[in-house]
């Protein structure tokens, strides 16, 4: 997960979610707390109206006179809401017209103990004496159960309610949330832009007009930009001024009218090898932000000069490399790594040269040849002075001199065998 958006919004998400679930298990709790109290105090009500209208003969017969009541329910057969008077045993004694079915015997509570039980039937009990005739007291127990309450069917109504709100809730934020980090990670996005536009060579620095937070990393990029642009104005001014302390006495020693024609012609190459060497020093590895140079141009132009250097071969070159494939290499040290690799397959291979990108593959590029291929070692021929045909003229350091580039810009470069003979170098150039 390497997309701080995503990241925060994850995050942002789950917190959200964790906080909501736990602010509707809390209303839900108080709202049950709430509605199981109003239940309680309306149950206790009806129950002390019932102990005014009940009677008990001196035989103890129970009777209890629910018309009396503010309680319609009570006389509705089945309604819900009835009244049950037990006796010292636990046993029914009386019940309200409501009830039409036989009360099971219960577990009488003490003597002024009320007993409350919620759920799908709110139950409240209470356990009194009743004095019969003048002296004689006798334990009953009253209980009031509604099975229909309609504070239970408000609460449920709620709670659902209540869950769709804190779901639209939980929506509403996460795309407020999605909006503000949009907002907050624009000088980010702006700072990945302008680095694009160095790569491109569009822009020099970074701008400064960044949050405080990130200016830091800001003043940080463009200081090493600074930092490398001197550096690479040193370096080459130094080259320069080491070229031209070479160049002078070889020219006094090249103009001597003594000198063999074998000593001139080595005086010639040690020029050519020293403007050679002091360009490609100069340019080898460059700006880390560069802009990408397509890459089939210079295959097809480095291929034209191949075939009028091999021209007495019967060779065919193939360039495979797709139009839209750019690679971010300065155009000295991809001119001399592209053409070391062709100029080796040209020297080894018979017939045919070809450079393509592997199918499946984005920043990969194989130069290929139909020669007698690689040996078990040939990793060695990557040293400066490994030869894989020493009856072949040379120096040995085309390879290692293309190894020196493709380091000089982090790209592994690999020797294999081709299929089914010949052999290959794969390149993966670094992406961006």
């Amino acid at each position: 997960m390497n997309s701080l958006r995503l990241r925060l919004l994850i995050s942002a998400g789950l917190i959200l979610l964790l906080f909501l679930l736990l602010t509707g298990l809390a209303l839900d709790r108080a709202v049950q707390s709430y509605t199981e109290r109003a239940e309680y105090e309306r149950l206790q009500g009806i129950l002390f109206s019932l102990l005014g209208a009940t009677e008990v003969d001196d035989q103890g017969q129970v009777s209890c006179s629910v018309g009396g009541v503010p309680e319609p329910r009570l006389q509705q057969p089945d309604s819900g809401l009835n009244v049950i008077i037990y006796d010292v045993t636990g046993q029914p004694r009386w019940t309200s017209p409501s009830l039409l079915e036989t009360p099971e015997p219960i577990q009488p509570p003490n003597i002024d103990e009320w007993v409350f039980s919620a759920g799908k039937i709110f139950q409240l009990s209470y356990g009194y004496e009743w004095y019969i005739g003048v002296d004689e007291l006798k334990r009953f127990t009253m209980r009031v159960e509604d099975r229909a309450s309609p504070i239970q069917s408000e609460r449920q109504s709620f709670t659902g309610q209540m869950w769709w709100w804190l779901l639209g809730i939980s929506v509403a934020l996460l795309v407020v949330l999605f909006v503000l980090m949009q907002w907050v990670l624009k000088p980010l996005r702006r700072i990945a832009g302008e680095l694009d536009d160095i790569r491109a060579g569009k822009q020099e620095k970074l701008s400064s007009g960044v949050p405080t937070e990130i200016l830091p990393l800001t003043q940080s990029v463009n200081a090493l930009l600074d930092q490398e642009h001197q550096q690479q104005q040193r370096f080459r001014h130094a080259l320069a001024n080491l070229a031209h302390s070479l160049k002078t006495p070889l020219a006094v020693l090249g103009n001597m009218q003594n000198i063999e024609t074998s000593q001139a012609e080595q005086l010639n190459r040690m020029e050519e090898i020293i403007s050679y060497q002091l360009q490609k020093a100069a340019t080898v590895g460059g700006r880390a932000l560069r802009k990408p140079i397509p890459l089939r141009p210079v295959v097809e132009r480095l291929m034209g000069v191949m075939k009028k250097v091999y021209a007495d071969k019967t060779m065919t070159f193939d360039n495979q490399v797709p139009a839209s494939f750019s690679v971010t290499v300065e155009s000295g040290d991809l001119l001399e790594l592209m053409g070391t690799l062709l100029d080796n397959a040209a020297k080894y291979g018979h017939h045919n040269i070809k450079v393509f990108v592997p199918e499946g593959t984005v920043n990969t590029v194989i130069v290929q040849d139909d020669g007698g291929g690689f040996a078990a070692d040939a990793e060695t021929l990557l040293q400066r002075g490994q030869r894989a045909d020493t009856q072949m003229p040379g120096q040995g350091i085309g390879l290692a001199v293309a190894r020196e580039i493709a380091d000089a810009y982090q790209m592994p470069l690999r020797l294999e065998p081709a299929s089914p003979q010949g052999a290959r170098v794969v390149l993966v150039f670094q992406e961006g």
